[in-house]
């Protein structure tokens, strides 16, 4: 499942999330394109609305891309929020501002103009580029829209130019995330389904993982009603 417009608002659990996930909580991942919040953070928040979704299970964009940075010896300019540069750390990855190996862009409500020049410039002196996501927005609360990595990579791309050959995406619409929660899940891609808000981002990526989607809400007929009200199998 999908966290933002699907599981919670906000970061304030549905209630038809709640009973839905309740009804198959042990076959249940979460898999978001969030940057800025650690899967220890979903888990304390379902937690407090009696759901059990262990952290092992909950695959965050931004997580999953310290992770994945983890593994190459690189210098890194994050753009971030600050909590994921602190985690950044915890993995031995070097932060820098010049020299810089990779550019790795997450939602940050700090860019500005300093960051925006920092980052352009090491990817046109030949950083590679890693992006945790490409949403342009998120739902918030009261019908707002919450400005995402998406829209900020906009911005670095029309100052360091679009033909980026190296761009790595570790979110959605990328498979990486899916085939990470179906590894966990003991199961092969045809055998789950990703239930989502977003066809570009969670109906795309699922369809590119080899696995099945329903689409709630926007266009879709369908809310977290119905799929309460289905029977189970």
């Amino acid at each position: 499942m999908d966290w933002d417009g699907c599981i919670a608002i906000g970061n304030e659990v549905l209630p038809l999330a709640r009973l839905l996930i309740s009804q198959h909580a042990e076959r249940v991942a979460i898999v978001s394109n969030n940057s800025t919040h650690l899967p220890t953070d979903f888990e304390k928040v379902l937690a407090e609305h009696g759901l059990a979704i262990p952290q092992d299970r909950i695959f965050l964009a931004g997580a999953e891309t310290i992770r994945a940075i983890a593994e190459e010896d690189a210098r890194v300019l994050l753009l971030s929020a600050p909590r994921m540069m602190d985690y950044a750390r915890g993995f031995g990855i070097t932060l820098v501002q010049r020299d810089v190996d990779l550019v790795v862009l997450m939602r940050d409500a700090t860019f500005s103009y300093a960051k925006l020049d920092l980052a352009a410039n090491a990817i046109r002196s030949g950083a590679r580029l890693i992006v945790a996501n490409t949403d342009m927005t998120h739902p918030g609360p009261q019908g707002r829209v919450v400005p995402e990595t998406g829209a900020l990579l906009a911005a670095l791309q029309a100052c360091a130019g679009e033909d980026q050959p190296d761009l790595r995406l570790i979110g959605k619409p990328g498979p990486f995330l899916f085939e990470r929660a179906c590894a966990v899940l003991g199961l092969a891609p045809p055998e789950a389904v990703m239930i989502g808000d977003n066809p570009a981002t969670d109906g795309k990526g699922a369809e590119n993982a080899g696995i099945q989607s329903i689409m709630i809400g926007g266009n879709s007929p369908l809310g977290l009603e119905d799929l309460i009200a289905w029977p189970e199998g």
